[in-house]
Order: structure tokens, then sequence, then C-alpha cells
């Protein structure tokens, strides 16, 4: 996989996919039936390059997996699931998913193995409608005579943003089926918004994994909604407590980060005092504002990084006023 991670679109589909239970999951989901029931799912591994050339960074990133064929030792293939950085439907694509392929098979040559088919995917969540138009289709008025000589391949596109409700259903696993959806609604806040209730209960903090993935997907969230803290304590009012504080926290810790910026830009300017004094008001405005929703003085207390009795004497002091 390459390094060049550009927004937190990409940076989170490469965390999902780097989870071996969820990549197996998406693949199992979104390869076609006559695919995914010759692959041996048991002895699939992510393959530790990417296909993607320097040319092509700016463009796609990759998550290779090198799929055992079933009932074969030697047999296998790649799938290249690609996500485009682009903010738009970019019509030329087949065009650079040729240099992608052309690169993918003279790594496979420059590595001394044998050659394997690469299946590539365009995973595409943004909202613009977008039509895949392969290398024959981009050519205009191609003649029949001619058609042999344009180098064509299969593309699996996915458009989850045209996917049905009901189609994700079928996504087993109930974190990635919350990733997907996440991503899905990742460009239209009014319906991530509508949603994002209904995927914050599908999250399962009792199984998740060893490298907190659910707290990746809040980050997500929390990246691409803008909610402030009054619409999050609204929404979470009715989760269980494990849930609840699970988002509180994570919700101070990015807010943390962001004060912590505001610092170091505060510092270059001079103004260092009226930061700190902003940090403070703002914990308070979260404590009182939580206090009201009906969180707890001992959750106000981990997320706010102040004691219980510190909590305590603001809540005090606002309701004095």
């Amino acid at each position: 996989m390459n390094q060049h991670i550009h927004n937190p679109h990409d940076k989170f589909f490469k965390a999902m996919m780097a989870e071996r239970e969820l990549a197996i999951g998406f693949l199992q989901f979104f390869l076609p039936e006559e695919i995914s029931r010759m692959i041996d799912f048991e002895r699939i591994e992510a393959y530790k390059d990417s296909f993607v050339t320097e040319e092509l960074k700016e463009i796609f990133s990759d998550a290779v997996f090198r799929c055992p064929v079933l009932e074969s030792d030697t047999s296998s293939l790649f799938v290249s699931v690609l996500i485009e950085h682009k903010s738009y439907p970019d019509k030329m694509v087949a065009v650079q998913l040729l240099s992608y392929l052309a690169n993918a098979y003279q790594s496979q040559l420059k590595s001394g193995e044998q050659l394997h088919v690469v299946i590539p995917m365009i995973f595409y969540h943004g909202v613009e409608h977008w039509e895949y138009s392969s290398l024959r289709q981009l050519v205009p008025g191609l003649k029949e005579e001619f058609r042999r000589y344009i180098p064509d391949f299969e593309t699996l596109f996915v458009d989850l943003a045209r996917m049905s409700e009901d189609a994700l259903e079928g996504i087993k696993l109930m974190l990635l089926r919350a990733a997907v959806q996440l991503q899905r609604y990742s460009g239209r806040p009014d319906l991530l918004m509508e949603h994002i209730r209904k995927i914050l209960e599908r999250i399962d903090f009792e199984k998740d994994n060893s490298r907190n993935f659910s707290r990746l997907l809040f980050v997500y969230f929390f990246e691409i909604s803008e909610i402030s803290v009054e619409e999050l304590a609204t929404l979470i009012e009715d989760l269980p407590l494990q849930t609840k504080s699970k988002i509180m926290t994570t919700y101070e810790q990015i807010e943390k980060k962001g004060f912590e910026k505001g610092i170091e830009k505060g510092i270059e300017k001079g103004i260092e005092k009226g930061i700190e004094k902003g940090i403070k008001s703002e914990k308070m405005r979260l404590i009182i504002q939580g206090y009201t929703k009906g969180l707890s003085i001992e959750l106000l207390s981990d997320i706010s990084g102040l004691s219980m009795d510190m909590v305590q004497k603001i809540i005090r002091e606002h309701q004095n006023q």
C-alpha cells in the first residue's frame, strides 16, 4: 500500500482494509460470486507493495490482496481495491487504470515470480453520478475493424452511493457495515445525520478487535460531520453507557488535538494566554452542556481531563449564576 494519503476518506479506507477480518468481509461482499467462490479466503494475504506508480499517486490509493485459488497450492490472483483522490468522477479513469495494470504485471516480472491475474476494483463513494467507461467506449466512432487493437479489460466498479440500503444489509460484519455506510453518506451530511444513530448502534465494543477500529470509525465520523457537542449528546443519550463513554472520550480527544493545533499557531502569533483562556472556557462549556444532557460527573471528568471535584465546582458555579 502506498503512503500518500491525502484526506480523511483515504485514511479511513486504508485503515479499514488493513483489518484482516474487515478486508475479507469487504471482498466477500463486493466481489462477483463467480470470483468469490473460487478464492480461499482463509489463506488470503495483504500484499505488502503497491502497484501505484509515482505518476498515479495523486490519482489512486490501493489495497492489494493476494488471493489463493481454492484446491490449488500454486494458483492465485491479485485483487486491487482502488480509491480515487479526485473530488469528481474522471471520465478517463480507464486510461489511468491501464497504466496501473501495466505496472502491476511489470512488478510481478521484476520480482521474478510467475504472472498472476490482477482484478481491479474501483471503490467510489462520491455524491456525483459516475458512469464508468471502458477504453473502447472512450474512443469516439470506433469502427468494428479496430476494436481488437484496443487493450480492453474488465473493471469492477462499486458506486457506493447508488447502492440501496437493503443491499448493504447483506454485509454480515456489523463493524464493516457501519464503516461502509459511513463512507456512503460521507458526502451527504443530511443523510449522514439521519442514519448515524442506526450506524452507531451496530458497533459492539465488547467484540471490537485489538486495533480498536471502532475508535477510528468515530474519528472519521467527527471529521466528516461537524457535529456540535449538543447534537452529539442528544444523539447518544439512549445508547449503552460503554458506547456513550467511548464516543464522548473520542470526541474530547479530537477536540483536544484541535486545541493543541490552535496553541501552536497562537504561540507563533504571541497570543498564548488567549488560547489558554479559550481552552478553559471550552472545557467549561463542554462540562455544562454535557451535564445538562444527563452525562454523569465521572464521565465528564474522564472526557475533560479535570478532577471530579473541579467538574462539580464548575457545575455549581454555573447553577449559582
